[in-house]
C-alpha cells in the first residue's frame, strides 16, 4: 500500500513524506520535553519513524501477497509483535554506536524500552489490521466484478442462443414456401429468394448492434412483411401506425420480428378468411410501446395465439433490463394483443 502511495503520480506520496516529517517533529517535540536538546531529540526521532516506515513495508509485503486465513490469524498480532522488539532492539544497538558518549539519553533510552515496545507494536498491529481488511475488501471487489463479468457473459450467450433458435424457423418455414412455389409459380419463388437473401444479409449486418432506430427496425420489418405476403398471399394484411414521437426512439434490435412472426401464424392458422396483422409504435413517458395485434379464435385447438416466438421475448427483455412486467397481453373482442414496454436506456 504505501509503494503504490509513493509510486502513484498524484500527491498522495508527498502527503506520506509530509506525515513523516510531522511524525519526527512531534516525537522531537516530546523528547525534548523531557529535557534533551533537539539535536538528540530529531536523531532518536528520525531513526524511530524510519524504521517504522521500513516496519510498515515489510508487513506491506507479507500482507500484500498473503491474506491469513481464520486459522493463521494469528500472524496479524505475531509479526507485529516480532518487528516491535526487532525495532526497539535495533534502535537501542544503534544508539549504543551512534550516541556512545552521551549516558544521559542511552539511560533514557534503557528506561523508555517498555513505552517504545508498546507504541510499536500498537502501530504495527494497526497497520496489519488495515492491510488485512484492505486485501480482503479488494478481493471481494475482484470477486465481484468477476462474478458480474460472468453474468454479462452468460447473459449476452443466451441472448444469442435466442436470436439463433428464432432464426431457423423463420428460415426453414420460407424455404419450404419457396419449394412449394417452385413448381406452381417460378416467378413468386425467385422473388420470394431475393427477399430472403436481402433479409439474411440485413440480419447479419444487424448482430453488431445492440439497439437500433424505430425508422431502421421498420425497413426491417417491411423486408420481413414482403418474404411472408409472398408466403401467405392476399390473405394477409398488414396496418403499420407510427406515432412522430416514437420516430426518434430506439428499440433492441430484432426483437418485434418473432411476435410478428408469431401473430401472422397464428393469426393465419385459425382464421379462414383474410387477417389484418396490427404494428404500432408509440411513446408514453421514458417507454416506447409497441403493439402487435391479430385475429384470434379461442376455440381453434391447438392455436392459442402464443408461442416460442413471445417466450423468447419475454425471456430477452429479463436479461437485458431485469423485468418481467415490460409485456402485456390482451385477449379480448377475438383479437390478441401483445404489447411490450422498452425503456429507453440502452447502455
Amino acid at each position: 500500500m504505501i509503494r503504490d502511495i509513493l509510486a502513484s503520480k498524484n500527491q498522495s506520496g508527498l502527503k506520506v513524506i509530509a506525515i513523516m516529517l510531522i511524525g519526527i517533529m512531534v516525537i522531537a517535540m516530546l523528547i525534548n520535553y523531557y529535557g534533551f536538546i533537539y539535536r538528540l531529540a530529531i536523531v532518536d526521532a528520525s531513526l524511530n519513524v524510519l524504521l517504522l516506515v521500513i516496519g510498515f513495508l515489510l508487513l506491506d509485503n507479507v500482507f500484500g501477497f498473503y491474506l491469513p486465513q481464520k486459522s493463521q490469524r494469528w500472524l496479524i498480532i505475531a509479526l507485529p509483535l516480532m518487528l516491535a522488539f526487532g525495532t526497539v532492539f535495533f534502535t537501542r544497538y544503534l544508539f549504543k554506536w551512534l550516541l556512545a558518549s552521551d549516558f544521559n539519553y542511552l539511560e533514557f533510552v534503557e528506561y523508555s524500552i517498555p513505552v517504545r515496545l508498546f507504541v510499536f507494536f500498537i502501530l504495527y498491529l494497526f497497520w496489519s489490521a488495515l492491510l488485512v481488511l484492505h486485501g480482503k475488501l479488494e478481493d471481494q471487489m475482484k470477486t465481484k466484478d468477476r462474478h458480474e463479468k460472468i453474468q454479462q457473459m452468460s447473459k449476452e450467450a443466451e441472448l444469442f442462443h435466442l436470436r439463433q433458435q428464432l432464426q431457423p424457423h423463420f428460415i426453414f418455414n420460407s424455404l419450404n414456401s419457396i419449394s412449394a412455389l417452385v413448381k406452381s409459380n417460378p416467378e413468386k419463388a425467385r422473388e420470394m429468394v431475393v427477399q430472403l437473401s436481402e433479409f439474411l444479409r440485413r440480419t447479419i449486418k444487424k448482430n453488431d448492434k445492440n439497439w437500433v432506430g424505430v425508422e431502421e427496425e421498420l425497413e426491417y420489418l417491411g423486408l420481413f412483411l414482403s418474404i411472408e405476403k409472398v408466403r401467405f398471399g392476399h390473405r394477409l394484411k398488414t396496418e403499420i401506425k407510427v406515432s412522430e414521437e416514437s420516430k426518434e426512439l430506439r428499440i433492441p434490435q430484432l426483437l418485434i420480428q418473432p411476435l410478428l412472426e408469431n401473430a401472422i401464424k397464428h393469426g393465419l392458422y385459425s382464421v379462414l378468411e383474410d387477417v389484418m396483422i396490427g404494428i404500432g409504435f408509440t411513446q408514453k413517458d421514458n417507454y416506447l410501446l409497441v403493439s402487435i395485434s391479430n385475429p384470434f379464435d379461442s376455440d381453434s385447438p391447438g392455436n392459442k395465439g402464443a408461442g416460442f416466438g413471445l417466450e423468447a421475448v419475454q425471456r430477452r427483455l429479463f436479461l437485458m433490463f431485469g423485468r418481467n412486467d415490460l409485456i402485456d397481453i390482451d385477449k379480448g373482442n377475438g383479437i390478441f394483443k401483445v404489447t411490450v414496454k422498452i425503456p429507453q436506456h440502452y447502455d
